[in-house]
């Protein structure tokens, strides 16, 4: 970017020497000062442009810079669009194909994650840590659509380093779920690179037009952006929801099934004219204490009108499949409110049958 002595735009600096008035294809001119033509099409180097290799030490590294000089700003610009384009063409290619790994690998999750297998309460516990982890998301206030890249992969080494503590992996006896686990890490080290990848494009991209308006006395800065969109979420959080859905959403988790008001699992669940879904305890007791509308929505008397047809009888079996031992405790739990209360209710008659007596 910025431009030399004569105002022409280049990607960086150069000495007057790369230039060559009437160049018919681009040039590398080495260190030692040797002219050597290259083919337009290796570097996609418009012709009438020059090329020059500059190394130098960097904290006792060896480190070559490559300077194009262009002749034009239109050249320039032209030249910034064309690597945009291809940056764009090429997500666009890793998408559909990272798109494809997931849904293969999604496919080989609903054989080992069957509620009938082992592993399937594993597998559970690893993808409810990961959603814990927040690996992507961000926390409440945070408006930024989706975490950097950096912070995503410090969330995830962290997530991984945890599974391996706990010893889950360990307890796998299918070894299909141990090669799909890795598969797992890798998607989502792919995802980390995938993020840096276009965060770095968009800063070398911003630098470079900062750098081209202090050389020419320009604007790119605010106006080139108008002309093309810089944009490092959309892709990533269609991939980030991908991964969701297409994985994370093979195991269902418990806190999708909660009753709203005791944010138990909704044992034998009441779905209310209104559609929240609830545990019949829960419907009882509100409407023992006259709260007849839904506590959700306030549907007028969405409580008073349920009963014993408004249970969600497919929705109870799936509980009963994948959730069994929450679905007990919480049998038990019930089984004792409903023995408390009772005991209460007894005793309390039998209080008020006794004559008060005064000490």
């Amino acid at each position: 970017d910025g431009s030399g002595s004569d105002g022409s735009p280049e990607l960086q600096s150069a000495s007057d020497s790369a230039f060559e008035a009437g160049a018919t294809q681009p040039h590398l001119i080495d260190s030692t000062g040797s002219d050597v033509p290259i083919p337009s099409t290796l570097l996609g180097i418009p012709a009438g442009s020059n090329v020059l290799l500059e190394s130098k030490l960097v904290e006792g590294a060896e480190e070559t810079q490559v300077a194009v000089r262009l002749q034009s700003d239109q050249m320039f610009f032209v030249q910034l669009i064309n690597y945009i384009e291809r940056t764009r063409a090429f997500e666009q290619s890793y998408t559909q194909q990272y798109t494809s790994n997931v849904s293969s690998l999604g496919s080989e999750l609903t054989f080992v994650t069957s509620p009938f297998k082992h592993d399937f309460q594993i597998w559970r516990e690893i993808f409810r840590l990961y959603v814990d982890a927040e690996v992507w998301s961000h926390a409440e206030g945070d408006l930024r659509p989706t975490n950097t890249a950096r912070e995503g992969q410090d969330r995830f080494s962290k997530f991984t380093q945890h599974i391996e503590s706990i010893g889950l992996t360990g307890q796998f006896r299918d070894p299909l779920s141990a090669k799909l686990l890795v598969s797992f890490y890798k998607l989502n080290s792919e995802l980390t690179y995938m993020k840096l990848l276009q965060e770095m494009n968009e800063l070398a991209t911003r630098k470079i037009i900062k750098k081209h308006d202090k050389r020419t006395h320009l604007i790119a800065k605010t106006q080139f952006p108008q002309l093309v969109t810089f944009d490092t979420t959309t892709l990533t959080r269609a991939l980030i929801y991908t991964v969701y859905t297409e994985l994370v959403g093979v195991v269902p988790q418990i806190s999708d099934y909660l009753c709203p008001m005791c944010l138990s699992i909704a044992w034998r669940p009441l779905r209310l004219e209104c559609s929240h879904v609830f545990c019949s305890r829960c419907v009882v007791k509100a409407s023992r204490c006259r709260m007849f509308n839904c506590p959700v929505c306030r549907s007028k008397d969405a409580i008073y009108k349920a009963g014993v047809s408004n249970v969600d009888q497919a929705l109870l079996n799936f509980l009963k499949l994948y959730f069994p031992k929450e679905v007990k405790e919480r049998q038990r739990d019930i089984q004792q409110e409903i023995t408390d209360e009772e005991t209460g209710t007894i005793v309390a008659m039998q209080s008020r049958s006794k004559p008060c007596i005064i000490m």
